[in-house]
């Protein structure tokens, strides 16, 4: 892409489609079309558009042992590798409301924890047996230092 406007706004009930037909977990998790519908309600949804397309999405919440936690980071197939993933994460990090902020990836996921690495977060644990035989990895960035 170049230097095309990209905005971030909190997701609406008409973008549900388009975040399903971007998510690629679909075919492996036949709950996440409701999940997606429950985020946009629940107002925790940050959709990324450009020309009128969504491109990516992110969720952010707070039930994280009463701390923020990015549930859900997806960019679109054809957009990875254009740096939307960190433009993403900035985004949730400037409205974020609680200075410790959680999120988490399978120890597979080597490309989002580069991100996550270039993005400020620093390994903080793991949880055994979510996945078979790939561990979640939980991420900590403290937001008091960069508000």
């Amino acid at each position: 892409m170049t230097q095309t406007a990209i905005t971030i706004r909190l997701g609406k009930a008409e973008d549900t489609e388009a975040l399903i037909g971007l998510d690629t977990t679909i075919p492996y998790d036949k709950q996440r079309p409701g999940q997606i519908r429950k985020w946009i309600e629940a107002n925790t949804c940050y959709v990324m558009q450009t020309k009128g397309s969504i491109i990516a999405y992110g969720v952010l919440h707070y039930h994280f042992f009463g701390n923020a936690f990015i549930e859900m980071l997806m960019v679109a197939q054809k957009y990875r590798r254009m740096h939307l993933g960190s433009q993403l994460i900035s985004c949730l990090k400037q409205n974020c409301t609680q200075p410790k902020l959680f999120t988490s990836t399978n120890q597979s996921n080597i490309p989002m924890q580069n991100l996550l690495a270039q993005s400020g977060f620093k390994a903080s644990g793991a949880i055994e047996n979510l996945d078979p035989n790939d561990p979640e990895i939980i991420y900590f960035c403290d937001l008091k230092g960069e508000k």
